[in-house]
């Protein structure tokens, strides 16, 4: 499993950010290489309001058990069944 971290301008106003806010995302893709899979990066966090892209990190994740976060660990279950989930953390960058 590819996970990825970076963060994120949010394009809009919604339930639980502010347009314009920047927030550090954690994304999980079921299909690797990084190199092949930005653009569906890109595409997946731009149809849920995001832009402004900045990936900080990148890598191979081989163990589910490796995961201590539970949020995470539903992100990564969720990858596996739909091949890409994202966690936004709810404080905005300053």
């Amino acid at each position: 499993m590819l996970i990825i971290n970076g963060t994120a301008e949010l394009m809009h106003d919604n339930k639980e950010f502010t347009k314009g806010t920047r927030h550090e995302f954690n994304m999980f893709s079921k299909e690797m290489p990084f190199e092949q899979q930005i653009t569906q990066i890109e595409e997946y966090l731009v149809t849920r309001g995001w832009d402004n892209i900045e990936v900080i990190s990148n890598g191979v994740l081989n163990n589910k058990e490796d995961i201590t976060h539970d949020v995470l660990l539903q992100a990564y279950q969720k990858a596996q069944n739909e091949g890409f989930a994202v966690t936004v953390n709810n404080q905005p960058l300053v």
